[in-house]
């Protein structure tokens, strides 16, 4: 398989949020919120249901703009970037949309076909077993528990080679071993020089986060 970088340039703004807010007819659903993230760094976003993570996440993504302030993702507007750099932006916000009849080797495999040439590897079989999901590589995702579903998502969403990496609550439905393999996954990326937002409520996966770049709280809806 060809190597290609899927990092930004040491330094390079990735995600540039200047007081942005997001309203829902009276509601306001996300108070002025800023953010930067350059190559090489992670935002974790915290704070309590209904504070708006999942809707900064949204705007990073580019699937929703802002009411009032600006969202930027690699150099554009990010529902611009959304559109016209769709291959730099892997998300995994909500389920991971899958075929049926397509196991979750072959999910992967589907990746890397799709980037051919601009896709760093690693291979299918090693990228599985990072994820420790050898054992089910030949199942279908119908098949999967909870867990291992939840563990597939992310290592799918992980396996495209994007420079920036949006997850909402990547953690969700893990026990304590898998969420050692996820932490473990979310930091391999960072150390690929991508820039990742992650809305999250583990201890463990924020500490990490907060110590390659930083912590975005938010509050909950009474307290702005």
């Amino acid at each position: 398989m060809t190597s290609a970088d899927t990092s930004g340039t040491p330094g390079e703004v990735l995600v540039d949020v200047e007081a942005a807010t997001r309203t829902h007819g009276s509601v306001q659903v996300l108070a002025p919120t800023s953010l930067r993230v350059r190559a090489g760094e992670a935002a974790a976003v915290v704070g309590p249901n209904g504070s708006g993570k999942s809707t900064l996440l949204r705007l990073v993504a580019g699937a929703d703009e802002p009411t009032s302030g600006s969202v930027r993702t690699l150099g554009l507007p990010a529902h611009e970037a959304r559109l016209r750099r769709r291959e730099h932006v892997a998300l995994l916000l909500g389920g991971l949309p899958t075929y049926h009849d397509l196991t979750v080797a072959e999910h992967l495999r589907l990746v890397s076909v799709a980037w051919a040439g601009r896709h760093p590897g690693p291979s299918v079989d090693d990228a599985l077993e990072e994820a420790e999901l050898v054992r089910v590589r030949d199942q279908f995702p119908g098949e999967l528990s909870s867990g291992e579903s939840q563990m597939f998502a992310l290592a799918a969403t992980l396996y495209r080679p994007a420079r920036l990496v949006v997850l909402d609550e990547p953690e969700q439905r893990l026990d304590a071993r898998w969420r050692a393999v996820a932490r473990r996954l979310v930091g391999r990326a960072i150390d690929q020089g991508r820039a990742l937002v992650v809305a999250t409520h583990d201890a463990g996966l924020r500490a990490d986060l907060a110590a390659r770049g930083r912590v975005v709280e938010l509050a909950a809806p009474g307290e702005r």
